[in-house]
């Protein structure tokens, strides 16, 4: 089966990687290997431009996004998203019971109603998916605006996890604003979402209270001994970001070409507006063998039922799907 339908990389880890989890294997009957943790750390602030002091490393970007809902439900703060957004969220905050409000993106092109979000932020935990996810497209692009959000916000979340392939980062005002979070992951760029590695950038004060509602050494010596690895093999990572941001160019051309509705992409994946409702279409991709994900398959997302979220695989991946395409909606 062609996976275009979980924003993975289409590309393995980077060998350093793989030596490094082979390296660190035979340490499996630990717990904790301090030496590890502390040259991840090192290489993260490194990566990321800023203090390690700054960062604190999670198994993957799902325990972060856990912790946060824990922390609106204790604080009794309610909590603020877009709409559309990353649709797991949907059922998570449900599951928490937290009181939530959203702020709709434009429906005509899933633009961010900046005036909207910094009036209905106040006192809130606010989260932000930037490029934001299922839509592909920048939400906030100047920090002087995120800067009015979190000084009326009780905290806010900015989930950065296609960040290297937009290229824009709010990580520089956690050393001005110690209620700012990102989250960042390995799994896309890197090239190992099997891994489940994930990170935040924020104040020191605010690791505190995050570090207080997880559990102790949750985060896997292979896990850590991967990211690693990938984080000193950086020229393989920008190798495989750059092949993807070409191929989904190409595609993207493509698919305008044929008529089809794309939206701007800053991400790994491609947001296509069929103009009619998906899960025909879906079927008929799938019995083909290939995976998308459609809208109309997910319920609080039924009202966008015309649109597919499409991961950017190798280019001979995204013939086959243009190929396939056309001819289904040709048929």
């Amino acid at each position: 089966m062609l996976r275009l339908h979980m924003n993975e990389s289409p590309y393995p880890p980077s060998k350093t990687s793989l030596e490094y989890i082979n390296k660190y294997s035979n340490l499996l009957n630990l717990y904790h290997v301090e030496q590890l943790y502390e040259e991840l750390l090192n290489e993260l602030s490194s990566y990321a431009g800023i203090d390690e002091k700054f960062i604190e490393v999670f198994a993957g970007s799902s325990p972060i996004l856990a912790i946060m809902l824990t922390y609106a439900k204790i604080t009794d703060s309610g909590l603020i998203l877009t709409h559309p957004t990353f649709h797991v969220m949907y059922n998570l905050v449900d599951n928490y019971s937290i009181r939530h409000a959203y702020v709709e993106l434009s429906k005509e092109d899933f633009t961010l109603d900046i005036s909207r979000l910094i009036e209905v932020s106040e006192g809130h935990v606010v989260y932000l998916i930037n490029p934001n996810n299922p839509t592909s497209n920048i939400l906030l692009e100047d920090p002087e605006v995120l800067k009015k959000v979190a000084k009326r916000a009780k905290t806010v979340f900015i989930d950065e996890a296609y960040y290297e392939f937009s290229g824009l980062t709010f990580k520089d005002l956690v050393m001005e604003y110690d209620n700012v979070v990102i989250i960042r992951t390995v799994s896309k760029a890197f090239s190992l979402a099997g891994a489940r590695f994930g990170y935040i950038i924020t104040s020191e004060k605010m690791k505190k209270v995050l570090n207080s509602l997880r559990v102790g050494y949750e985060v896997p010596i292979t896990t850590q001994a991967a990211a690693l690895g990938a984080l000193r093999d950086p020229y393989y990572m920008k190798e495989v970001v750059s092949k993807i941001i070409e191929t989904r160019e190409g595609v993207k051309k493509a698919l305008i070409d044929a008529g089809i509705k794309v939206v701007e992409s800053r991400t790994n994946f491609l947001f296509i507006d069929l103009g009619k409702p998906c899960r025909k279409y879906w079927e008929l991709l799938k019995k083909d063998g290939i995976l998308t994900l459609c809208l109309e398959n997910i319920e609080r997302l039924k009202e966008f039922g015309s649109c597919f979220r499409v991961t950017v695989g190798r280019p001979e991946e995204m013939n086959l799907f243009i190929k396939k395409l056309l001819e289904i909606l040709s048929s």
